[in-house]
């Protein structure tokens, strides 16, 4: 099967139906600022790249939560506004595994400690967004008081709105299924 690259305006499409509806039956469909958030970061994830963006200092790609937690301990010479950009990451990250690819954390037995760092990295964000002044600090702390519930949304729209896959790879699974959206 040929996978051709996916326009981003229609991946934006996508994602954004399957969030709204999810919303709308989980009675969270005036939450839209979210949505939008969760959209976008959906679109954004879908290349790998993107998902494992985070290099350590010797330039190997960073794919546990653990190895960037430690990022922050071990680059104390990085600014604020760098730290914030791994807390968000942190954050977009779990919240993307925990609701797109639950199955696979919980088989894992990291459910509980991506929900914890989740929630922790959203909050540090809005707190730095209220002391900078810039960012969007509600929007943050929403995402960080309410993760489990996008999580579980996410999830959610995963298991009603997503095709099931035949493979049983729910990564490849989920390839699969973006992969048929065309420019």
């Amino acid at each position: 099967m040929k996978i051709e690259r996916m326009n981003l305006t229609s991946l934006k499409a996508f994602f954004g139906k399957l969030i709204r509806m999810s919303f709308y039956d989980l009675g969270k469909e005036k939450d839209t600022q979210v949505a939008s958030y969760l959209t976008d970061m959906l679109a954004d994830f879908t290349e790998t790249e993107r998902l494992y963006r985070m290099r350590d200092s010797e330039g190997r790609r960073v794919e546990t939560i653990v190895e960037m937690i430690l990022e922050t301990k071990t680059n104390p010479q990085e600014t604020s506004d760098w730290e914030r950009e791994l807390r968000k990451y942190v954050g977009d990250f779990t919240l993307f595994m925990t609701g797109i690819f639950r199955d696979y954390v919980v088989r894992d037995s990291y459910l509980r400690y991506y929900l914890n760092e989740g929630t922790r990295s959203y909050f540090l964000v809005s707190r730095f967004d209220l002391e900078t002044g810039k960012g969007d600090p509600i929007m943050f702390s929403k995402l960080s008081h309410d993760f489990e519930f996008y999580s579980g949304a996410l999830d959610y729209m995963r298991k009603v709105y997503f095709q099931a896959g035949t493979s049983g790879d729910p990564f490849s699974d989920f390839v699969h299924q973006i992969s048929r959206i065309r420019h």
